[in-house]
């Protein structure tokens, strides 16, 4: 039985505007708890159901999507993402820079990203706000311009999902949400999970002279690599599926194809903080850890800990979670606060981490 209490006095303890946190099994909820403000301007309490923008915990919903798909031969993970979008046809990879002259050379695309490497993130695929390159010379989006390195060359995380969300609408034929709640949503019973903005739902917050400053919500943003707003108990059914082998949306082929190293001898690497005033660099593991296709995948074996096997990602405002096959047990934190990976974020999830292996 797991003890509760060591959670609930470590989460009341946070310097946070708010959190929701929850543990599930394969089978059953073993812990949730909310604590703080969805809105500290207000003074509204935040809840086990209060929505949050989850932003790149959209990515493995896309990429379940797409695997999906593969698995119904609509789609090979091998094909040339060309091959079904005109508009990312892109020829060229860069060569030379120089960030202080904003001077650049680029070279001819010998080999076309394809959808395994934007599952995995070694397309060449970056985002301006973890990439010092990007940042300084970029002034388009990023799919539009010549990629970082050649594909399959590095692992750089980026706008990947982002086109892989533009797939599936163009291989179902309708809109991006309609495609997600058909092949995911809907199945799983995630019906709290959308792109609409809700009037409850948590608002960002930043930190301003020592007190935490409720911000604008994000508008809406229907995009494959962020944009969703769900609850912990939403996500909880999500993970619930890869704890269950795929069951009911996938098959036990594609879930152990998802969740272990598809970037070979490559590790995923520490993306820099090129705009700290959304994000600090990120993410833990840099050079240790591995990706599969849509998670980051726990390689070392550390006391309290998650195990070895562990899968995981996060989103922009400091939503977390991860899923331990090993233990039988996902892990589901949401915050609302900017940059990622603050440090007081990072301390709140790996503090939680410790506590909740201490007592397994």
């Amino acid at each position: 039985m797991l003890d509760k209490k060591p959670l609930d006095e470590f989460l009341k303890t946070k310097n946070l505007p708010g959190v929701v946190a929850l543990i599930t099994s394969s089978s059953e909820t073993l812990y949730e708890s909310a604590f703080g403000y969805a809105d500290t301007t207000k003074e509204v309490k935040a809840k086990i159901d209060t929505p949050h923008a989850i932003m790149s915990m959209t990515k493995p919903i896309t990429s379940c999507a797409i695997m999906k798909l593969h698995e119904q031969g609509k789609l090979s993970l091998d094909d040339e993402i060309s091959n079904y979008l005109e508009e990312y046809k892109l020829t060229e990879v860069l060569s030379e820079v120089d960030l202080e002259t904003k001077e650049y050379s680029t070279e001819p695309l010998s080999k076309k990203p394809t959808i395994k490497n934007l599952l995995n993130h070694t397309s060449g695929y970056g985002y301006r706000f973890s990439n010092h390159t990007l940042r300084k010379i970029c002034k388009m989006d990023e799919t539009e311009f010549s990629l970082l390195h050649k594909p399959g060359e590095k692992w750089t995380y980026g706008a990947s999902t982002k086109i892989l969300g533009d797939l599936v609408s163009k291989v179902e034929g309708e809109d991006l949400e309609q495609s997600l709640k058909r092949l995911v949503l809907d199945p799983l019973g995630m019906n709290e999970t959308s792109f609409k903005p809700r009037e409850n739902q948590a608002f960002p917050h930043r930190l301003e002279n020592g007190n935490w400053v409720s911000t604008e919500k994000f508008p809406r943003i229907d995009a494959g690599d962020g944009g969703l707003i769900s609850t912990v108990k939403d996500y909880e059914k999500f993970l619930r599926c890869f704890l269950n082998k795929g069951d009911p949306i996938l098959s036990a082929e594609m879930v152990k194809e998802m969740t272990t190293n598809q970037i070979g001898d490559l590790w995923i690497e520490t993306q820099p903080d090129a705009n700290p005033a959304l994000t600090c660099p990120f993410p833990l593991g840099g050079g240790e850890d591995k990706f599969g296709l849509g998670f980051q995948i726990h390689m070392s074996e550390k006391e309290n800990e998650r195990a070895p096997g562990s899968f995981s990602w996060c989103g922009l405002m400091n939503t977390f979670f991860w899923v331990d096959p090993r233990e039988n047990i996902a892990c589901v934190l949401f915050m609302q606060t900017l940059p990622l990976y603050d440090p007081t974020c990072i301390e709140t999830v790996k503090g939680f981490e410790r506590i909740l292996y201490r007592g397994l």
